[in-house]
């Protein structure tokens, strides 16, 4: 065969990559855009959360999950010989050659492929995961983007043997990486960044890293954990560290990196110490090495992102067959544009206009580099007419309106076989799956069922399994014929299915989405409790459970935040511990079919429970104090028991607190029934691991308890802090029947820290408020404020009955008007106001100057809230330039409950050396702010303890909670930010501030 040389080869992937078009939907790498892109929110995949942060392993110290990723895409690749038959190349074959003492040493390797595993299905390979690995990798740990296309395909055997040991000499790595496809500066740059993270392990490679000598017994390959160029600047131009270059293994004739990066002179490495070059050289060269396949395998163009994507699209046919229910998402990239509006236009059966339908927002989704709003749908049409194909119409608040039209072809939907999600079901092992198909079809109706099977024990990927059933035909709906088939499967986790009639197919569905009961065609649609949830871990997952026989619309249960569960309520979205648990009285798994309320059971006697990775429960009476309140996009997995309910993510916890006590034994109590007038209930923040004083205000009329109900709020870190709704029984003897006064419609005057400051418009451009984002169906202004106040922003706005914005300014032209025009009531409490369309319930945190206004000095455990002038006399201008801190008029000597800036360190040296807080600032673009040491203590890392290892130097700062760097000089590029964003809780003392992503708490001598 005709073998380009790898030079052009190289310029040809690069040419690719630079012509790439919109995708056409569908897709053969449909699946692998959703994971690659949707990372956090709504209908998010969950991948980037095992590489979040790029420090991060949730196996335990000394292990960097996104190194692992980055490794095993290069050991994968390496037997790759270009020459002969077999290519090999990246195909998956390394699952099959992880023997003891083998070429591919380390846990890493399983590991990975076991997280690549949960992705694995018919449509994703593993192959193509190891190379998402390397693209989230790099782009995860502030590196450049990698090209990634999809289409690979994964070998069942081991290939021949071939990556690259330390101990091999120059030449012999010349050699390996020309059978690869690979120059030597081809050689010099791959392995220059795929040490740009990671290190080696003393346990692996003794000969290399001696034991006891490197934290955790991992010694980094240079002084940080980002993908950066320090490996190349620190090789060049010292100090060097990488383990591969000085130390043991040049004794032990295992200086690897030595033996590469002068392969031609130090040449190509003394280039790569530019950071835009290094960044460029790594984005190519990566790319190359995962697109390294057999010719006979034919990759996709790179893949961007869809502008606009259909997401679980469903036809359900409705009782008496005269309607069939069109429903689904629409997700648009928000990244360049804000929408105001998102409009179907479908075609019928025969090619005529079917009609429009039009959207509402279901959620947003977060990926490394792209936003993504979802529009939900779900309009009735006619059975007779039906569809073939849609359009959508988006339209921005700029006025712009675009129509996507999949690229001139309409996106297509077929009616011929449709699966029947509510007469489906899925019991003990027990598979029914019901069709509704075209009576005109004549050729055989077959489920087709796809599963995961385990290999052997030494293989950590399973294989697919396919088996076919052929459908039986039942009862005539309308135009449509009834098909069913039953079949035994081993478990619902990652089992997919669907059902095809000839070249017309309605397939990859989700076992774990079916009921437990199949219901009749004709049967009403169950509601559901618990509208509670983010995300689906298969986008073609459907969200219509029943179907309906009344004219009128039944509601359809929905993906939700649950505000409670039983006795317990929710806090938020939190972290896993520190090098602990966050919750650890008892646990146990059940992946198949986890839900709120079997945690909740499970964990009944237990203050907290919590629900992690969709299937693993924990329970516990103290919650961790290095346990931090994260966005309520993070915990995106949805419930494997029931997809209306989310269960937490990777590495994030659902969480719930025990908070409303039945006393049914007392003979005082004259109703073993509550209503609910005989409930108080209050929104509190205060660290889960300290009591503190609390700061409280009397919230309005607006509640339904019989006793007063207030609001109260620790001025608590964001990382220490947890939001709980508690609801406790009235503390009267007797249960009142009725409440002392009826609740009304009303604008919230205050809620904790925070003050109504008036009905604002929307900006005709930009977002009033835009800083973060929390849409709920159970909103109200508590929630909205608590999800606000965790970083905190100044500002928090309600909108659209459902919608919280935060910020702490707004963007310009927006205006004040009236409260009236702020008129729909909470999505999640009907007596309180949540602004309009396009208008802003605005509430502001108090605590300093506010047009010559200050707050009160604090009295014993109480604040008393200054009163804000009429909304009319305040603008957004003004407000911008409040504080967000208390003011000096605090007691003198207050107890610190809660963690705060500490203005001076001082060390117990003869000299009495002492440091002062200059700001929070931002890493250099290009170069570590403070660049001279570094070390690193992710359990007990504290500013003292910083300090005492930086006392040589003149600035030192703390990054990340447990990262402490030194240096005499502050680089060109960084900048101060406001000092709310250093707000990551030391893990060793939890009264301190150390810093945060991308961000230093600096101190400098004094």
């Amino acid at each position: 065969m005709l073998l380009l040389p790898p030079s052009l080869l190289g310029c040809l992937a690069l040419l690719t990559a630079l012509s790439t078009t919109a995708p056409t939907w569908p897709a053969a790498i449909d699946e692998l855009e959703d994971v690659m892109f949707l990372n956090t929110g709504y209908k998010s995949r969950g991948f980037s959360s095992h590489i979040t942060p790029c420090s991060f392993s949730e196996f335990g110290a000394g292990r960097q999950t996104a190194a692992e990723w980055l490794r095993i895409g290069f050991h994968d690749m390496a037997t790759a010989n270009v020459f002969f038959e077999p290519y090999g190349g990246l195909d998956g074959s390394i699952a099959f050659e992880l023997q003891p003492n083998g070429e591919n040493i380390g846990p890493g390797f399983v590991t990975s492929l076991n997280t690549y595993s949960n992705h694995f299905n018919s449509r994703l390979s593993i192959a193509d995961m190891i190379a998402l690995g390397v693209y989230a990798s790099v782009r995860g740990c502030g590196g450049p983007v990698v090209p990634m296309r999809g289409g690979r395909v994964d070998v069942t055997a081991k290939g021949p043997i071939g990556v690259p040991q330390p101990q091999n000499g120059q030449g012999s790595f010349v050699n390996q990486f020309a059978r690869m496809g690979f120059s030597i500066p081809d050689m010099v740059q791959m392995t220059a960044c795929g040490h740009a993270i990671g290190g080696v392990h003393a346990a692996n490679f003794p000969e290399i890293v001696t034991a006891g000598t490197a934290p955790n017994d991992y010694q980094l390959f240079d002084t940080t954990l980002q993908f950066d160029n320090k490996i190349a600047v620190q090789y060049v131009s010292g100090p060097i560290s990488d383990p591969l270059t000085v130390g043991p293994s040049v004794g032990n004739t295992r200086n690897s990196d030595f033996a590469v990066f002068t392969a031609d002179r130090n040449v190509t490495i003394k280039a790569m110490t530019d950071a835009q070059v290094f960044n460029n050289v790594c984005s190519a060269i990566l790319g190359r090495m995962i697109d390294t396949v057999p010719p006979t395998v034919i990759l996709s163009d790179v893949i961007t992102p869809y502008e606009v994507k259909p997401s679980g699209i469903q036809l359900t046919l409705l009782a008496e067959g005269n309607d069939i229910r069109f429903s689904g998402d629409i997700r648009v990239r928000t990244t360049t544009r804000t929408v105001s509006s998102v409009t179907i236009t479908y075609t019928d059966r025969n090619g005529g206009n079917g009609g429009t339908i039009t959207t509402t927002l279901g959620g947003s989704a977060n990926g490394f580099d792209d936003r993504f709003a979802f529009l939900s749908f779900s309009s009735n049409i006619p059975a007779s007419s039906s569809i073939s194909s849609f359009t959508v119409a988006v339209a921005e608040t700029g006025g712009l309106t675009t129509t996507f039209s999949n690229n001139g072809g309409g996106f297509p939907i077929q009616d011929t076989v449709i699966f029947q999600s509510s007469q489906s079901c899925f019991s003990n092992g027990n598979l029914t799956v019901v069709a509704a198909v075209r009576s005109t079809s004549t050729t055989p109706v077959k489920l087709i069922i796809t599963q995961k099977v385990p290999r052997a024990s030494d293989i950590p990927i399973p294989a697919l399994v396919n088996s076919t059933v052929v459908m039986t035909k039942g009862a005539t709906v309308g135009l449509f014929d009834l098909y069913s088939a039953s079949a035994t499967i081993s478990s619902a986790a990652g089992t997919k299915f669907g059902v095809s009639n000839g070249a017309f197919a309605d397939d990859f569905k989700d076992t774990s989405g079916l009921g437990a009961t199949c219901l009749s065609i004709d049967a009403p649609v169950p509601t559901s409790t618990s509208p509670t949830s983010i995300a689906t871990p298969s986008s073609s997952r459907s969200s219509i459970i029943g179907t309906s026989t009344s004219s009128s619309a039944t509601p359809v249960p929905t993906l939700a935040r649950k505000p409670t569960v039983g006795a317990y309520t929710f806090q938020g979205c939190y972290t896993e511990g520190t090098g602990a648990r966050a919750l650890t009285g008892a646990s146990f798994y059940n992946y198949p079919s986890m839900t709120l309320e079997s945690c909740s059971n499970g964990c009944v006697g237990f203050t907290y429970f919590g629900v992690e990775y969709g299937g693993e429960c924990y329970c516990g009476n103290v919650l961790d104090a290095t346990s931090t309140l994260a966005t309520l996009g993070d915990c995106g997995f949805t419930c494997p028991g029931n997809q209306y309910e989310y269960c937490g993510a990777g590495n994030r916890l659902e969480l719930y607190k025990l908070t409303s006590m039945v006393a049914s034994t007392s003979s005082s109590i004259s109703s073993t029934k509550f209503s609910s007038t005989s409930l108080s209930s209050s929104i509190s923040t205060s660290s889960p691991a300290q009591s503190s004083s609390v700061i409280s205000s009397t919230k309005s009329s607006s509640t339904v308890s019989g006793s007063s109900s207030g609001i109260a709020v620790s001025p608590s870190s964001s990382n220490a802090s947890s939001v709980s709704r508690s609801i406790t029984t009235s503390t009267s003897s007797t249960i009142p029947t009725t409440p002392t006064s009826s609740p009304t419609l009303h604008i919230v005057p205050s809620v904790g820290l925070y003050n109504y400051a008036g009905c604002y418009t929307e900006p005709s451009s930009v977002r009033a408020l835009s800083s973060a984002f929390y849409p709920t169906d159970s909103q109200t202004v508590e929630l909205c404020v608590a999800a606000c106040s965790n970083t905190p922003y100044k500002f928090a706005g309600l909108e659209y009955s459902r919608e919280c914005w935060c910020a702490d300014s707004f963007g310009p032209g927006s205006t004040l008007v009236s409260d009236n025009d702020c008129s729909m009531s909470c999505a999640g409490d009907k007596f309180e106001y949540c602004g309009g369309g396009n208008r802003l319930s605005v509430y502001i945190r108090n605590g300093t100057d506010v047009k010559g206004l200050s707050s009160s000095s604090p009295t014993s455990s109480s604040l008393a809230l200054p009163t804000l002038p009429s909304s009319s006399s305040l603008s957004p201008a003004a407000y911008s330039q409040i504080p967000s801190t208390p003011s000096s008029s605090a007691p003198t000597n207050p107890i610190q409950t809660t963690p705060a800036i500490k203005p001076t360190i001082s060390l117990p040296t003869s000299d009495n050396t002492t440091f002062t807080y200059l700001s929070c600032y931002t890493e250099a673009p290009s170069t570590r702010t403070l660049n001279q040491a570094a070390f690193y203590n992710y359990t007990s890392m504290t500013l003292e303890m910083c300090a005492q290892n930086c006392g040589g130097f003149k600035y030192w700062g703390t990054e990340y909670g447990g990262e402490c760097y030194c240096g005499n000089s502050l680089s060109t590029g960084s900048s101060t930010v406001r000092d709310e964003e250093c707000g990551f809780v030391c893990p060793g003392d939890g009264l301190e501030f150390c810093g945060a992503g991308n961000r230093l708490g600096v101190y400098s001598r004094v």
